[in-house]
Parts: structure tokens; C-alpha cells; sequence
């Protein structure tokens, strides 16, 4: 585990300072299960007043120790943490759990500040204050002040709450679920919870994460590090704190759900599917899809959960002719041949496994539900060893529900040997397979790889910055429906055609140009008036109402717009953005006068077409979008989708825009064209190049341009897209073998569709790649690789690990120059202090190649094959 956080997570030696023999004392009681765990490495007491403690030396401060310590847990009083972590440096000490609670809450923010300031000065990681502990099953470290003994096993527990925490073993013993690591973070002045998703994600001991999550902190770090983690390994969350939230829209809590299932995490709701879905998961076994076969010997269980399946909308698999026929000789005759499969209350155990195989033998199902009540014919145990043989031999899924066997032991260890998961209760089984499908589902958002789509041109901000810059002159924030129609151009969004007038002859003016029939509106508060009109009598009589004084507004006259009426396909959609205080800018797709959070699809920029499509999905189904008919639906859906992709790269190009609105949408020529248009503005807040504003860093247009090669060529450069897989793939398969042993290390012919997805899903906040683009020559005439420069951040966030390769054809033609310099002026920018690489020594043109652009090289002491090299990079100007 190569983290900087290893020290906190796996030390070879801790100290217990604080460490007590009173009863009932924090110190007391940490101190015993330190000793009592198995840990084999040092354990040193610290203890002022006493020369031993439970029967252990004990020295009078940290720096009397005088032996290397890595991990160091506190539990003194409050005014003496400092001190505590000012003897860092006289042990080396690296980590520090501080179980000691903050003082009273005036006093609470200055020590908080103190004890993390004197935490940095020493190079401390610290966890805490007011945290449970830590503890680690293969080296026997107990940490904690109140933790029942964790079973090992290869699940990570990291939680917010040491209560909950507490809680959550408790509940884990009895249903056999075991631990890697569990840790909690107390009042969260040390490391958060994205930085021990990165440990933990390095940790090869640990293959799931479950998450206590009460805030996430800084939403940019969290989601980061959250969707790197649940890139290898699930994460399953528990979110609390939605009673606590405070009230809008969206609400902070459907934030978090859009957050989530973004990142590639599964949310449930309570500990009983946290575990339920911990336990599916820790199995391997993914469905392909969601569609469930249920097998019982008790028709109301089987009922009960096809009941539940419909409440979770998931649908029963349909069985196909084979698995009919094979019923047909397993069945009575008057039992039906239908999923679920009934197999009545005379059957014998192995009728349940043969049923339980033609099922998982159809390749129309998915995953089954084996359910078991308990009778004559058909003993729990007998039932749970057939089926565990049928499952054991299976790559798909089996849940079980034993009803009336909570107690049973050995029915438990039968069903866990074939890999069958025992839930109880037909509900708890449903669950997880939700949890299983929902998995399953934002896996396929995060590892997506879209196909290939044109090359993106280069933006035009100049005009959306000019209009910035002019209400940051007039502060204002509302914008007029003219600056709104300016800004939507310049994204390439158009809107239905209009004019403002505030006098009649202004209004026979716009008809004029406009044409009937034409839709009048006027807006006075939260009230929209609204008229459509087909001849100029009908427009003197729609002004002389729309014209009242009451819909003036501070005594200036009003302002009436004035449209062409919709003549399209036209939709009850609305396509929305809001800013969350943590999350950033929020797309909402719902319907006009139902924006609510029961009745909108919520959804995290940026997004790719595939995430547009869901999206569009996710809200025909949850708001029942209308106004369509059904042979215009994928036309309009389509457009829908081109769309929400146009406001995507909106709102993350521009930080100052807070809040947007795009109603009475209409099918035009194939596009999705708004009549209705508002626009709240921040103008205050500038672009620059960072996207702080947003949760997930967006593609980074602005690095897209054209370089001239010293051949006089040109080529393309721009940050990798995740539609470029089989740009990729098609990059390094055409390398010569030299070549790719030189970027690789080891004789690869063909990139796994993993690696692809890893390689061109870029996290842009925390990696870069850059890609050198050319176009083929005819009759293909599309664009191909020529070279590939990228970096990935280390873990603590002070150095990046970069490689570079060009097509053997370009070498020499200053592409991987030119590839270098962009990208070491990316990193420089993102705040790394170095770039580093490895070389093969045999590669003598890379060497001379960095040595050229001012790389230092040094022998890598485990690899002697190979060269370290390293650049130092000089803070960008203006930083």
C-alpha cells in the first residue's frame, strides 16, 4: 500500500499516549485492546504520571520514547494535544488518531486550528478529533475505545460517526461479514474521506468500501477520489442528515443521490441494506442485467417478492422455451410454467436445485432468488447443500431467503459455500438485488466508452465573457431575454424567434417580421400572462390586456415579448440548471409546473451523450413527459439530448451562471429550440481555467488547438475524450513492438477493454492526457493518433507520474515535444511539484529526448533496468 496514510492504516508500531489504568477511561479502555488484539509490532505507553501502565513501561512524554513510531493515538486532555504532536519529530512519527474531544465550543474552532497546524508543521496525518479509532484485522491492531472485535475479511468500513461505526460491527458479526479496515473520522480535521478512499483503493487487502457518509466536505477532492475508488472496487454509501438539510430545490439530498450514482456508488438507505448490499457484492457475481428468476416451495414468499421486484422497477426475467420444457418434466401438471416458478409445498430438495439450474441455465435470466420454507419434504438443510452444488457451479448470482432459519448455523455455512447469499426475507433478498442492478447500472455510467464522435472545435468565449463583463458593470443578476438568447448562441443554442416591445407600434413592427400566429407573453413576478394571436385585430386586443399597468413593473412601461407560435412537435419539458452550495451546477430535466424532487431527473455536469440519453430516460419515466406523440418521441428525445449536452458545456465553461430555465420546448428542423428562456448570473464570479465551480472536472476545452511540426505539418492537440477508445486501441496496436515494450514494460499486443476505459476516462483534476490528432488520408478520411502524452497525480497530490509515446511514422517531427511542453505546462498549472517518470535504459532516444527538455535522471534502486527522471516544475506566471 503505497499511500502516505499506510502509517495510519497499517503502522508497525504505535504509542498509546494517554494510556490509563482508571476504569472506565478512554485510556483505559484503547489501551487494552491495543494490547489485547494480536498486534505483533511495538506498543509504547505514554503516561506522565505513572512509571506503568496495565503492567506495561510507561514513559512521561511522546519524545521520551526515543524509538521510531509510525502511528500515535491520543487521548489526552484537550490542552495537551498540541504539546502531544510538537514531540512528533523526536519519533518520526507519521499518523495520529485523536480520540480526545474538542473543548467546549467557543474555544473549539481556535484548537482545532492549532492542533492542525502543528500536525502539518511535524508531516502528521491525523484522524480525529473525537474519533473511535482505527482498526486493521490482518495485523491485529485494535485502536479503539469501544469496538467490539471485527472479523477479518476484505471489506473496508469508513465512517463519520464513531456511533455508527460502533454500530455497524455489531450488526456485522452475526450475519459472518468481516473487515480489512475500519476507521472513523470524528469532527474531521485531519484526513477526509476522499483521502482514505485513495489508501484504500491502493490497499490490496481490501476489495469493497463501505461508506457512513454525513458530509462530504470539498465535493471536488470527494468525488474525485470516490469515482477513482469505485473505478476497481464497490463503494456502497450510507448518507445521513437529510432531516437536518435545509429546504430547496433540487434538495441537497437528491443532489447526493445524482452525485452518487455518477461516481459509480451505490446509496442505501438503512444497515440493513447497507449489509445487504455489502454481502452481494463482496460475492463477485455482477449481473449482466436486472432481469430475476425466483424458484420457491411457498407461493406467498414468491409473491411477496415479485411484489417487491414491481416497487423497485425491476421486472420478473421472462423463461424461455428450454427452461419451459425442462419444468414440464419437473412440474405437476397443474402447476403453471411461469417465473415465478412455483415448485409447491410437496417438493423435495432436489427439485429446488434442478429448478434453480434450468433457470440460471436461460440465458434470459440474469441472477435467482431461491426461496425456502421450511417443511416435511423439503428440510432447510438438505434444500440449502442441492442448491449451494447448483450455485457453487454458476457465474451468475444466486440470493437465498431460508425463512425460519435466522438461527441455523450450519444452513448458513451450506449456502455460503456455493456462494449463496442467505437474506431471510424475501424484501431484504429484492433489496439487495436492487442494490446488485443499481451497481450494476452506474458501474456502466463510470466505465462507459462511448463511440467516436467528430473533433471538437475549439470555443468562442469572447462573446459569453463581453456579456459578463458588462453585468458586472450594471450588477445585475436577472438577465433580459435578449442577453439570454446572446449567451445561448454562443453555446450554439438557439431559441425561437422574438422580439421585445413596449409600445403597440412596436408590436406591428415584430408581426410584421415575425409572422402570424404569433404568442404574446408578459412576466410580473412569479405571474406569466400569455396570449396567441392570429390577425392584427387579435393583436390590438391581446396588447390592450397584456398592456396594463398591472403588469408593469417599478412604473416602467411594460414589456411584452412577442414569438412566433410554435409550429413543431412541442414538449411540456424543461430543461433546468441550479447551483448547490456543494456540488456546484445541477442539470434538471423536468416538466413545466411540476420542477419538483419527486417529479425531475437530477443529474451532475459534465455529461457525455450516453449520461444525456439516461437522463432523458430517467425523466420520461419519473415525470411522464408529454406532448410527444409516439412517432416523434426519438426524434424529439434526440434533440432533447443535443440539448442537455449544449447546456453541459454551458454551465461548466461558465461559473457565473447560477441559474437557467428552457421551457416550452419545440422540435425544429430536428433541434430542441425553447420559447421561454431565464437566466440568473453571479458575475463576480470569473473564468479562470480551473472549474473549481464544478464537482467533476469537465473536458477541458480550452487546451484544444493546432501545432505547427518543424516539418511544416500540423497536427491537432487536444485532451483525451472518452469517445476516443478506439482511437486508442487503434494507436497501440499499430506500434511497433519495440515501441510498445518501451511504453509498457512488458510485451502487450492489445489493450483490454478496461485499459481502454481507464486510459481515455480521464479524471482531469487529478490526470491529463493529451493526444496529438491527425486526419487520415482518403478514401478513410477520419481522424487518427499520432502520439499520446499523459500524467497521473500521486497520492499526495505533490508529484505525477507522466509517459509519452508517438506513432513509429512521426518520430522526429517534434509531435512528442510538442505534446511534452502542453503537458508540463498542465501540470504546472494543476500545482504539482514534479513530473516523473521510468525509462528503460535501453531506451536511448527517450533519454535524450527528456535530457533535452531538462530532465534529471537517476537509477531506480528496484528496478535495475531502469532510470528515475524527473523535472521540476516552476510555478505557472500568475500563480
Amino acid at each position: 500500500m503505497q499511500h502516505y496514510l499506510r502509517p495510519l492504516v497499517a503502522p508497525t508500531s504505535v504509542v498509546m499516549v494517554g494510556a490509563s489504568d482508571r476504569p472506565g477511561s478512554v485510556g483505559r479502555t484503547a489501551f487494552a485492546n491495543l494490547l489485547g488484539g494480536g498486534f505483533a509490532g511495538p506498543i509504547y505507553a505514554v503516561n506522565p504520571k505513572h512509571a506503568k501502565v496495565q503492567e506495561r513501561v510507561a514513559f512521561k512524554s511522546l519524545a521520551a520514547v526515543g524509538r521510531q513510531v509510525d502511528l500515535a493515538v491520543i487521548a489526552t486532555p484537550a490542552v495537551a494535544v498540541v504539546g502531544v504532536l510538537e514531540d512528533a519529530a523526536a519519533v518520526g512519527l507519521k499518523a495520529a488518531v485523536i480520540m480526545t474531544s474538542p473543548p467546549a465550543a467557543r474555544a473549539a474552532a481556535a484548537w482545532s486550528r492549532d492542533v492542525r497546524d502543528a500536525a502539518k508543521r511535524h508531516g502528521v496525518h491525523l484522524v480525529g478529533a473525537g474519533a473511535f479509532g482505527v482498526i486493521r484485522t490482518d495485523i491485529g491492531l485494535n485502536a479503539t475505545f469501544c469496538a467490539p472485535s471485527a472479523r477479518p475479511g476484505r471489506l473496508a468500513l469508513v465512517a463519520q460517526s464513531g456511533a455508527v461505526a460502533t454500530a455497524l460491527l455489531d450488526f456485522a458479526t452475526p450475519q459472518h461479514l468481516g473487515f480489512s479496515t475500519v476507521i472513523s473520522l470524528g469532527t474531521g480535521i485531519g484526513a477526509g474521506v476522499g483521502e482514505l478512499l485513495d489508501c484504500l483503493l491502493l490497499d490490496p487487502l481490501t476489495d469493497g468500501i463501505l461508506l457512513y457518509l454525513e458530509d462530504a466536505g470539498d465535493a471536488r477532492p470527494f468525488m474525485s477520489a470516490l469515482r477513482s475508488a469505485a473505478r476497481a472496487k464497490p463503494v456502497i454509501v450510507l448518507k445521513a442528515g437529510r432531516s437536518a438539510e435545509p429546504q430547496r430545490h433540487p434538495s441537497a439530498d437528491a443532489v447526493y443521490d445524482a452525485a452518487l450514482r455518477r461516481a459509480g456508488a451505490v446509496r442505501v438507505r438503512s444497515y440493513t441494506q447497507l449489509f445487504a448490499a455489502a454481502r452481494m457484492l463482496a460475492t463477485g457475481r455482477i449481473p449482466r442485467s436486472d432481469r430475476l428468476a425466483i424458484v420457491s416451495n411457498g407461493r406467498g414468499p414468491a409473491l411477496l417478492a415479485a411484489d417487491s421486484l414491481a416497487g423497485r422497477g425491476i421486472e420478473l426475467a421472462r423463461l424461455g422455451p428450454a427452461t419451459l420444457a425442462g419444468l414440464d418434466r419437473l412440474l405437476p401438471d397443474d402447476s403453471a410454467r411461469a417465473n415465478p416458478i412455483d415448485l409447491r409445498g410437496d417438493a423435495v430438495p432436489i427439485r429446488m436445485a434442478e429448478a434453480v439450474a434450468l433457470a440460471l441455465e436461460d440465458s434470459g435470466v440474469d441472477a435467482v432468488l431461491a426461496l425456502h420454507v421450511s417443511r416435511p419434504s423439503m428440510p432447510a438443510l438438505d434444500a440449502a447443500r442441492e442448491v449451494a452444488v447448483v450455485a457453487r457451479g454458476s457465474d451468475k448470482p444466486v440470493l437465498g431467503a431460508w425463512l425460519g432459519a435466522l438461527a441455523r448455523e450450519d444452513v448458513q455455512a451450506a449456502l455460503e459455500w456455493g456462494g449463496v447469499v442467505n437474506f431471510y426475507t424475501p424484501e431484504n433478498a429484492v433489496d439487495a438485488f436492487s442494490f446488485l442492478a443499481a451497481y450494476r447500472r452506474n458501474q456502466a455510467w463510470l466505465l462507459e466508452v462511448p463511440p467516436l464522435q467528430p473533433e471538437p472545435e475549439p470555443l468562442d468565449f469572447a462573446a459569453a465573457e463581453h456579456l459578463r463583463l458588462r453585468l458586472a458593470q450594471s450588477a445585475r443578476a436577472l438577465l433580459t431575454h435578449e442577453e439570454v438568447e446572446t449567451l445561448l448562441a454562443s453555446f450554439g443554442i438557439g431559441i425561437a424567434p422574438c422580439a421585445v416591445a413596449t409600445t403597440p407600434a412596436e408590436a406591428e413592427a415584430a408581426a410584421q417580421r415575425l409572422r402570424f400566429p404569433l404568442l404574446l407573453s408578459a412576466q410580473h413576478g412569479s405571474q406569466r400572462w400569455a396570449s396567441t394571436v392570429r390577425t392584427r385585430r387579435a393583436l390590438g386586443q391581446a396588447w390592450a390586456e397584456l398592456g396594463d399597468p398591472r403588469h408593469a413593473t417599478d412604473g416602467e412601461r411594460p414589456r411584452i415579448l412577442i414569438e412566433k407560435a410554435p409550429a413543431g412537435h412541442a414538449t411540456d419539458a424543461v430543461v433546468g440548471v441550479a447551483t448547490d452550495p456543494k456540488f456546484g451546477p445541477v442539470l434538471l430535466l423536468g416538466s413545466s409546473g411540476r420542477i419538483d424532487d419527486e417529479r425531475v431527473a437530477v443529474m451532475l455536469p459534465p455529461l457525455s451523450r450516453k449520461l444525456a440519453q439516461d437522463l432523458v430516460v430517467e425523466a420520461r419515466g419519473r415525470v411522464g413527459l408529454t406532448g410527444i406523440t409516439p412517432a416523434a418521441r426519438d426524434a424529439v428525445d434526440d434533440a432533447l439530448v443535443r440539448l442537455l449536452l449544449r447546456v453541459s458545456t454551458l454551465v461548466s465553461a461558465l461559473p457565473w451562471l447560477t441559474e437557467l430555465a428552457l421551457s416550452r420546448i419545440t422540435l425544429v428542423d430536428g433541434r430542441a429550440v425553447p420559447g421561454e428562456v431565464r437566466a440568473r448570473v453571479d458575475p463576480s464570479r470569473r473564468p479562470d481555467g480551473t472549474y473549481r465551480h464544478m464537482a467533476i472536472h469537465p473536458y477541458p476545452a480550452e487546451l484544444v488547438e493546432t501545432v505547427g511540426l518543424r516539418d511544416g505539418a500540423t497536427v491537432s492537440v487536444r485532451p483525451i475524450r472518452p469517445e476516443d477508445a478506439a482511437l486508442e486501441r487503434e494507436f497501440v496496436e499499430a506500434l511497433s513492438p519495440e515501441s510498445r515494450y518501451f511504453r509498457f514494460f512488458y510485451q502487450l499486443n492489445a489493450l483490454s477493454p478496461a485499459m481502454l476505459a481507464r486510459f481515455t476516462q480521464v479524471d482531469y483534476d487529478r490526470e491529463m492526457a493529451l493526444v496529438a490528432v491527425v486526419d487520415l488520408p482518403h478514401p478513410q478520411k477520419r481522424p487518427s493518433f499520432v502520439g499520446v502524452a499523459r500524467y497521473i497525480g500521486s497520492a499526495d497530490g505533490t508529484s505525477a507520474e507522466f509517459a509519452v509515446v508517438v506513432a513509429d511514422a512521426w518520430h522526429r517531427r517534434g509531435v512528442a515535444r510538442a505534446l511534452m511542453q502542453r503537458l508540463i505546462e498542465c501540470a504546472a498549472r494543476r500545482g504539482f511539484a514534479r513530473l516523473v517518470g521510468d525509462v528503460l535504459k535501453g531506451n536511448a532516444a527517450m533519454l535524450a529526448f527528456v535530457h533535452e527538455l531538462g530532465f534529471t535522471s537517476r537509477d531506480d534502486a528496484q528496478a535495475p533496468d531502469q532510470l528515475v527522471v524527473t523535472f521540476e516544475l516552476a510555478a505557472p506566471r500568475g500563480a
